[in-house]
């Protein structure tokens, strides 16, 4: 009896012991942590360079292909024709430089003259710094002397009716000015277009237009030049049609055997000069009181105003049909 009860009492505390005894559990695994990647600058974009306009190549009036700058703001002008485009196609505000004789419009007064029609002078062209430099067909050794120093220099004067549309187009082309320049041409061809038509059914007096005399040579248009395009097409003759020359210079004998109706002198003169001068008197033209004192600027130019040019012809011309009918 003794021993089994010690038996059951030892059961009794292993069991109790073991109720105490801590269970064995399983390890949890520690997270394992994925290392985060430094950030990789990125490249800084290196800067594109912006593309530079390629120079345009135009060619001038005497068939020279000169090199455009890439913007064209400041001018210079040699011939008063190039600076009356100008302001007709409202670029005058890039003239920087002009020449003596470009009188017009009045708004000329204020730019620096950089010498005469004659003799430009380089030294003021350089100091006006120009980007771009308008010349005339008559200034080969400025051209040429010019585009030595790397100066952008186009002929742009016209020699020739038509050309005189040329001219402007190519200053409207160089400026950024084609549409002007193109409403421009279109005006002038309608405004003369005009005075043709009016003049297409009347008789065609024959003209002269004195350009100089005595003293300083018998100088007029000849066959070709804007001058006796203008009297053409306002319905007249030039008595120098078959001379031969752009610019002709007559002898006295030849313009008193040809003896024309009408006599268009520039204002520079006076008819009593004239009529005194040698040869002179004795034309039909100055017996009968046909001659007429017109504005060289006008006709002498081969520039926009050649419009008014042909205007006041077709109006003189129709004056002397007129009286010869009444006569």
């Amino acid at each position: 009896m003794k021993r089994t009860f010690a038996l059951i009492l030892a059961l009794a505390l292993m069991l109790a012991l073991a109720a105490c005894t801590p269970a064995e559990t399983t390890p949890t695994a520690e997270p394992t942590l994925e290392p985060t990647p430094a950030p990789t600058a990125e490249p800084t974009p290196e800067p594109t360079p912006e593309a530079t306009p390629e120079a345009a190549v135009l060619t001038d009036m005497l068939g020279r292909e000169v090199a455009l700058p890439a913007e064209v703001k400041t001018i210079v002008s040699l011939a008063a024709s190039n600076t009356e485009i100008l302001y007709a196609i409202g670029a005058g505000e890039m003239l920087v430089g002009r020449d003596a004789y470009s009188n017009y419009p009045e708004a000329t007064a204020d730019i620096a003259v950089v010498g005469d029609f004659n003799g430009p002078n380089i030294e003021a062209i350089v100091a006006a710094d120009p980007d771009v430099v308008l010349a005339s067909y008559l200034q080969d050794d400025v051209l040429n002397q010019l585009t030595e120093l790397g100066i952008a220099v186009f002929c742009t004067e016209a020699s020739d009716y038509e050309g005189i549309y040329t001219s402007i187009e190519l200053i409207g082309a160089i400026c950024g000015k084609a549409e002007e320049a193109a409403a421009l041409c279109a005006g002038m061809r309608e405004s003369i277009g005009k005075v043709q038509a009016a003049a297409a059914t009347e008789a065609q007096p024959t003209v002269y237009y004195v350009m100089s005399f005595g003293e300083y040579g018998e100088w007029s248009g000849g066959p070709g030049s804007f001058i006796n395009a203008a009297i053409e097409l306002a319905g007249g003759i030039p008595i120098t049609k078959d001379m031969g020359e752009v610019w002709v210079n007559p002898s006295i004998e030849q313009i008193v055997a040809l003896d024309p109706d009408i006599i268009l002198l520039s204002s520079l003169y006076t008819i009593e000069d004239l009529s005194a001068a040698n040869g002179y008197a004795d034309m039909r033209a100055v017996k009968e009181g046909h001659v007429y004192l017109v504005n060289p600027d006008w006709v002498e130019r081969p520039a926009p105003r050649i419009a008014e040019a042909v205007a006041e012809f077709g109006e003189i011309f129709a004056e002397f049909l007129s009286l010869n009918q009444a006569a």
